[in-house]
């Protein structure tokens, strides 16, 4: 076993004796490494289950800035200490159970890019360890969690808010686990216009998911019903991969917290829509929420309100081809 790229590579590394711990192979090492080498740089690292420390190591070597390396037994600690010894580098070697490192870290607010986990493969604690990292926020932003397991056994218990990528390496397979980026894009949509659908259609080239979220505006008189609003929007939603839409009577925020949404989109189709939107944004910020302004391109002039008057009229050019014949259905 030893290091395969970076500064210290080639670099042999000792194992700690045993059935009870599975070092990672160069060749897994290597795949993995392979994936993840964008990520690596300038990263903070934890290296939990470390055994050998083979992952954390490698990440030290190919310019990860800090790296943490946890285990509980004393002999693969030893080993790790050992593997080390003549290496540079913001390092810290903790003998610990998982359990109790991870609630410690939460408690010092701590975040990690990169979190390998290589458990036992007869036992939960992997599956555990997400739960515990998702709950607690131990995952930067745009952090990764590489979770090994045995080709036998099928993840299927991702915390909400998180998405995978499996990668199947003969026996043994990689779960690389990340937070989703969700969008809410909130509005009364009376009704969602063709606008409304470009503006989704760019929100879903940046983002996993964009909620749509009907809202409920008091000063506003409508011609569509709750109901009917949502309907027209999931209608819309349901022909798009990453898309869906809710009804809420609370706050913008509120909404946003619910479905997991950390940015909102709005459009803006000219000046007075960009002085409201920008108060408006300052506002949701104070909740933490921040506001992506996406111009409205060729609809400027598409509106909700101009649409209504079409549709009394009997135009149904400025809804949604796939919504049209449901709004045909509602104004009968």
């Amino acid at each position: 076993m030893r290091v395969v790229a970076g500064l210290y590579k080639g670099r042999n590394l000792c194992a700690p004796e045993g059935l009870a711990v599975r070092p990672t192979t160069t060749r897994i090492k290597e795949t993995l490494f392979n994936m993840l080498q964008a990520e690596v740089p300038d990263a903070v690292v934890l290296d939990l289950f470390a055994g050998s420390g083979a992952l954390g190591i490698e990440a030290l070597s190919r310019g990860a800035a800090e790296v943490a390396f946890v285990d509980k037994n004393r002999d693969s600690i030893a080993c790790v200490r050992k593997n080390l010894s003549g290496m540079a580098g913001n390092v810290s070697v903790v003998m610990q159970d998982w359990m109790t490192f991870l609630r410690g870290a939460s408690l010092r607010r701590k975040q990690f890019d990169i979190i390998f986990l290589d458990p036992p493969y007869a036992t939960d604690f992997g599956e555990k360890a997400v739960e515990l990292i998702a709950s607690s926020s131990l995952l930067s932003a745009d952090g990764v969690i590489v979770f090994e397991h045995g080709g036998e056994k099928t993840y299927d218990s991702l915390p909400k808010g998180y998405k995978t990528r499996t990668k199947k390496m003969g026996g043994i397979v990689a779960e690389f686990i990340t937070k989703k980026h969700v969008a809410l894009m909130p509005g009364s949509f009376d009704p969602f216009t063709i606008g409304h659908e470009a503006l989704l259609d760019k929100a879903l080239k940046n983002y996993d998911e964009v909620v749509v979220g009907c809202l409920v505006n008091p000063d506003k008189k409508y011609m569509f019903t709750a109901e009917q609003r949502l309907e027209i929007a999931s209608a819309v939603c349901a022909s798009k991969l990453g898309a869906r839409a809710v009804y809420s009577e609370g706050m913008t925020h509120d909404l946003a917290d619910e479905v997991g949404a950390e940015t909102l989109i709005r459009g803006i189709r000219n000046d007075e829509d960009a002085a409201y939107e920008a108060e408006l944004a300052d506002f949701n910020r104070s909740y933490g929420l921040e506001t992506v302004f996406v111009d409205a391109g060729g609809y400027g002039k598409v509106t909700s309100t101009a649409v209504r008057e079409q549709l009394r009229r009997g135009d149904m050019s400025g809804i949604p081809a796939v919504a049209r014949e449901k709004v045909r259905a509602m104004l009968k």
